[in-house]
């Protein structure tokens, strides 16, 4: 009962939406097309199969990933307590929930600097609809665009 208690705690904690102070906001913002989503099984875990929605997202430097933090807390909620796949928090939708194909956005993303994540791994902050002060957190992956240089003619 002690580890459903503290897993549950943080879950509330992970799925409240972030304030921003003003001075914070000043960081470049990014303008990404929407592209849509898909729901994804979980890999970590290959006895139960908990999915989470993944959205994507063209730059002009690449593809973002995004997974929005409250559902990577649902997925760690699931594993601690065994728990059978499904929605542990109500949901409540964001901006990209109300985006149609080939929207443009604007975000902003830091490096994610947790110990044990990729160089390619970001935090990405998106204006919450509801509240433009309270910003939602994903968890994203970053693909960069491959540049193709075409060959000299020799002219």
């Amino acid at each position: 009962m002690r580890h459903a208690g503290l897993a549950l705690a943080a879950l509330l904690l992970v799925s409240q939406s972030v304030r921003v102070p003003s001075e914070d906001r000043s960081s470049v913002l990014l303008t990404g097309t929407y592209l849509g989503n898909e729901l994804r099984p979980d890999n970590a875990n290959p006895y139960s199969s908990p999915l989470h929605r993944t959205y994507y997202v063209r730059t002009e430097e690449g593809t973002w990933s995004l997974v929005s933090s409250s559902d990577v807390a649902e997925v760690l909620v699931a594993h601690t307590l065994a728990l059978a796949p499904g929605h542990v928090r109500s949901d409540r939708s964001n901006l990209l929930d109300s985006l149609k194909r080939w929207e443009k956005f604007n975000f902003r993303a830091e490096p994610d600097r947790r110990v044990g994540v990729g160089r390619n791994a970001f935090l990405v902050y998106i204006p919450r609809t509801d509240d433009p002060r309270k910003e939602d957190r994903f968890e994203a992956d970053f693909t960069p665009s491959t540049t193709h240089v075409l060959p000299s003619t020799g002219n």
